[in-house]
């Protein structure tokens, strides 16, 4: 279900305001009147704090709100000035009604100090509505002191559905109109023959309730000609119902869940990672220790079958220590590479400026009884190289 709150718009200081409360689903008025504060006398007296419309998720006005509320401000004839406009071949519905804004815009007397709005009225012309942006602002102003925020400003003659070949006077109370197909302007009976000519003129005395009570039925074409637009269109506030933030809450939720989710997930794969690699180097060792449980058993025993060989990781072997030995007694050489071989033998290929520092170190690893082979050579730049393999006597 949803109601329309009508109401007129103001154009004078403490002006009484005509109200009408329309349920558009039953296509019934609920109720009407006149008063200075429209909003309270027809029982939708604004809510006392911002949280309580926002949990409601609704407008500015309150009695708590069970079905959407659509407020509607009229603009009078007198002051807004509707005007049709032909139909113009080759040019879009765009462009038509830019032609439009701006036929009117030259038409009005202050034409720098006028909001227009325009629509399209369904033969290809196009409808404009045209009124003082003092006037605008003022009203608006006047309606927001009393708690009401309109989403469609119109004229009021517009919500009057056009008959062909007559002119409809439609009496609003706040003022009476004609209503042509082509026209909407003010009744003055002095110039009413000047206007309508020879048109027939019928008085329909229901025809503004009814126009209103059936206001939901044609929303979209009554209130297409709405002044609200431009630099006066309704600002939108967003607020989130409950049920909005509790769906965030849980997204948040979700969100946090996920993230401390990723760093146990790469944990969990790591330790999987890191039990298949133990796995595929207990399979390696096994051959070599016999049966062991774990990767740190299998490391401690392939260390002491190593040490048992002279061939160790934690430990140099004994040719090894004689050369480093050897090495650092004799000033100028340097050992630029070593392997070792499963027989124990050290390789090492031996560095210096002069070869009889080399020869030094080869005579002192014989002294001291290894046996040692040595070939001497000399690099690009002149320098002293010999390749020499020690082994245990």
């Amino acid at each position: 279900m949803s109601r329309f709150f009508i109401t007129v718009f103001p154009t004078t200081e403490n002006q009484v305001l005509q109200w009408w409360l329309v349920d558009s689903d039953e296509a019934v008025l609920e109720a009407k009147g006149s008063d200075v504060d429209p909003l309270l006398a027809a029982g939708l007296q604004r809510l006392s704090g911002e949280s309580e419309k926002a949990e409601n998720g609704g407008s500015d006005t309150g009695v708590p709100e069970k079905e959407p509320l659509v407020m509607i401000a009229l603009m009078p004839s007198a002051r807004g000035v509707v005007r049709w406009h032909d139909p113009m071949d080759g040019l879009t519905e765009q462009q038509i009604l830019a032609a439009a804004r701006l036929a009117a815009r030259e038409r009005s007397l202050d034409g720098e100090n006028v909001h227009i709005a325009a629509t399209m009225d369904g033969s290809g012309g196009a409808v404009t509505a045209t009124v003082g942006k003092d006037v605008m602002a003022s009203g608006l102003l006047k309606l927001k002191a009393l708690g009401i925020d309109p989403d469609a400003v119109v004229p009021a003659g517009w919500l009057i559905t056009p008959r062909e070949d007559v002119v409809i006077e439609a009496d609003f109370g706040f003022e009476k109109l004609l209503r042509g197909k082509r026209m909407i302007v003010p009744d003055e009976p002095d110039l009413r023959a000047h206007l309508i000519g020879d048109s027939a003129v019928i008085a329909l005395p229901q025809a503004v309730d009814e126009a209103l009570a059936n206001l939901g039925t044609h929303e979209a074409e009554k209130l297409s000609l709405n002044l609200r637009c431009g630099d006066f269109a309704k600002k939108i506030r967003r607020s989130m119902t409950l049920r909005q933030k509790r769906i965030l809450g849980w997204m948040a939720l979700a969100a946090l869940v996920i993230s401390l989710l990723i760093p146990i997930i790469q944990l969990v794969k790591y330790h999987r990672a890191a039990s298949a690699a133990d796995e595929a180097a207990l399979a390696i060792a096994r051959p070599l220790t016999g049966p062991v449980e774990s990767a740190e058993e299998a490391d401690r025993l392939l260390s002491e079958r190593f040490i048992g060989e002279n061939r160790g990781n934690i430990i140099f072997s004994v040719p090894t220590s004689a050369l480093f030995s050897a090495v650092q007694k004799a000033e100028g050489v340097v050992i630029e590479k070593i392997s070792y071989r499963r027989d124990g033998m050290v390789s090492a290929a031996l560095g210096a400026v002069r070869a009889g520092d080399i020869n030094q170190v080869v005579t002192a690893l014989r002294n001291a009884g290894f046996i040692i082979t040595s070939t001497a050579r000399t690099d690009a730049a002149g320098a002293s190289k010999a390749d020499i393999m020690v082994r245990a006597p």
